[in-house]
């Protein structure tokens, strides 16, 4: 939902059109480029709602594109942390009772919003009827009347504009996102590439929805399975804390690159996803190298690579 590049080009250079593009699947204009994501200057983008009704009909669409889309940058919306200021004990490491306090609050809360954002290798979005579109699922697992959640950000994604009685009479069942994600492919395909922005917990809900069941029970079986079901996940926030130092939200950081949220608003799935995505294609075009030293997960290291050095 916002542009920047580090000297970008003024136009892109010719090519044959995508598979997608011949079948009216998709559309990409060749005109001046805005900084950052590949979407012309003024030209609106659409955040296609996606309810019960027509889920369907919008998976069909995005397990189309996504094959020549193939970069997913995710978001999710949840009623908060009930659990957080816990007592560590001396035996557990921080890392695995991080995970333990995140399980807890999965296992307990539910699901209200998940957004998608598609790009391909040149962070071109899809067009569907002439259109840019990503993708905001409300989902109507949620009851504000008896489910456990934390007021103050309940609050937040009321101000935002999240309609809660909407979202439990229309929305879609996570139960029944999981199976679309599973139908339409984006669980353990190895084409896919997912983006995200500190999205632990994010990928953690979509776990839930996929299966059905509580997290793992420690975080070595959590982050085997989480590979298993999404492969090589690049998050923006390790490039944000190891290479700028700074411990801001998305919000500030993506401030900080010159990237402005064009599309939907803050606190909102849809929206999120597409600044999590315009960020992320916004540290592609800066000289930005892998770092090297004792700290720094191996893990971290080689995604940023499959990710930044292909």
């Amino acid at each position: 939902m916002c542009r920047s590049a580090l000297n970008p080009p003024s136009k892109y250079p010719r090519q044959r059109r995508p598979l997608a593009s011949r079948q009216n699947a998709n559309r990409l204009l060749t005109l001046e480029r805005t900084p950052g994501m590949a979407v012309p200057d003024d030209v609106p983008i659409r955040i296609r709602e996606v309810w019960d009704r027509n889920a369907l009909r919008e998976f069909k669409h995005i397990g189309r594109l996504k094959r020549i889309f193939s970069t997913v940058s995710i978001d999710t919306e949840f009623p908060g942390c009930i659990l957080s200021n816990t007592i560590r004990p001396e035996q557990v490491s921080e890392e695995e009772h991080k995970y333990q306090v995140l399980k807890a609050n999965v296992d307990m809360l539910k699901l209200i919003q998940f957004g998608i954002t598609l790009t391909n290798k040149r962070g071109e979005l899809p067009m569907i009827g002439g259109q840019y579109c990503i993708w905001q699922f409300n989902m109507r697992d949620f009851d504000i009347t008896t489910d456990m959640f934390v007021p103050s950000s309940i609050q937040l994604l009321q101000n935002s504009g999240i309609d809660f009685e909407r979202n439990r009479r229309d929305g879609i069942d996570s139960g029944r996102l999981g199976s679309l994600l599973v139908k339409f492919k984006f669980i353990s395909n190895p084409r896919i590439r997912y983006v995200c922005y500190q999205g632990d917990y994010d990928f953690a809900y979509l776990i839930k929805a996929v299966t059905g069941e509580l997290m793992p029970s420690t975080l070595v079986e959590f982050m085997k399975l989480r590979k298993n079901m999404f492969g090589p996940i690049y998050d923006v926030r390790h490039t944000q804390l190891h290479h700028f130092h700074t411990v801001c939200g998305l919000q500030r950081f993506s401030d900080s690159l010159g990237i402005k949220r064009i599309c939907g608003a803050a606190h909102q799935a849809g929206s999120d996803s597409l600044l999590t995505s315009s960020t992320y294609q916004r540290l592609k075009s800066l000289p930005i190298k892998p770092l090297r030293g004792k700290g720094l997960d191996k893990q971290v290291l080689k995604t940023f690579r499959q990710f930044f050095l292909e």
